[in-house]
């Protein structure tokens, strides 16, 4: 965990230059770094003695993985809908799409790059910098932390794997295509906080931690493909109604939009498809 940790850490402060610089995925390395340490930090909470403390540097780990967010997000969903119009026959394509949604989108991503730079000016940021420091430096180790890593570890990753069945067993109950389900991003989260916790679990039995991590990651890419269909529906059902309020053709938006939709349900069924080859085990040998 210790390791994993420090790992990330490192990670952090190795892209702090580039996202200021606004260098190509610092951002996004960033931010998954962020979110690794978070994850790792739940998983492996009971390994610590100072509950407070690690509840505390979670919130301030979950405070700069969201204003990383907003930046990461802008920036991908204009990637996305470029993508997806450039692939557009050009007939289809009516009125000045792509200039209202460079224009959108860009002034999103440099005010929330705007907000990322403000960050990481900020007290706070460096204050969670040092209290990262301080916890390798000096970490607050629980007795269990004395216990063999291979008889303890499994046993917490296991919780992890109850939590992503349990929510996996609620979004079946759904019905397909519904939208934001809570149970899909719950499964979301949970398969990202499972395959962070077999990453740092590697050394202890690295084929089965690779297979579950790898497992993990197939879910949380496929449900976080459908949570962008969401969140690009909104922002094209918000667009086609200002292109109308301005005597443009709202066609090409609703047919974005209907190609988002289909895309979200494509997810669903990729996601349950992938569900039955889940692994049945964790790294117990």
């Amino acid at each position: 965990m210790l390791a994993y940790l420090r790992e990330q850490v490192q990670a952090l402060k190795d892209e702090d230059p580039g996202v200021r610089l606004d260098a190509q995925d610092a951002v996004h390395r960033m931010r998954v770094a962020t979110r690794r340490m978070r994850s790792a930090l739940a998983t492996y909470r009971k390994l610590l003695d100072d509950a407070d403390s690690v509840r505390s540097l979670r919130d301030e780990l979950k405070w700069l993985a969201g204003v990383l967010g907003e930046a990461r997000d802008a920036e991908v969903m204009h990637d996305q809908l470029k993508d997806m119009i450039s692939r557009e026959p050009v007939e289809l394509i009516m009125g000045p799409v792509t200039r209202r949604i460079d224009i959108e989108l860009g002034a999103d991503y440099q005010q929330a790059h705007a907000k990322v730079l403000a960050a990481l000016d900020d007290q706070r940021y460096f204050r969670l910098l040092d209290t990262l420091e301080s916890m390798l430096a000096a970490p607050p180790l629980a007795q269990l932390a004395l216990r063999p890593a291979h008889k303890v570890v499994p046993q917490l990753i296991k919780r992890d794997i109850k939590r992503l069945r349990s929510a996996v067993r609620d979004a079946k109950h759904h019905p397909a295509g519904s939208g934001d389900h809570p149970a899909l991003h719950e499964a979301r989260k949970d398969g990202k906080r499972l395959r962070y916790a077999a990453e740092a679990a590697a050394p202890i039995n690295p084929h089965k931690a690779a297979r579950l991590a790898d497992a993990a990651h197939g879910v949380q890419k496929i449900l976080g493909d459908h949570q962008d269909s969401v969140v690009t529906r909104e922002l094209l059902r918000r667009l086609g109604a200002e292109s109308f309020l301005q005597g443009e053709n709202g066609f090409s938006y609703g047919r974005l939009h209907a190609l988002e939709q289909s895309a979200a349900l494509d997810a669903e069924a990729r996601f349950h498809r992938a569900w039955k080859k889940f692994p049945s085990a964790s790294l117990t040998k």
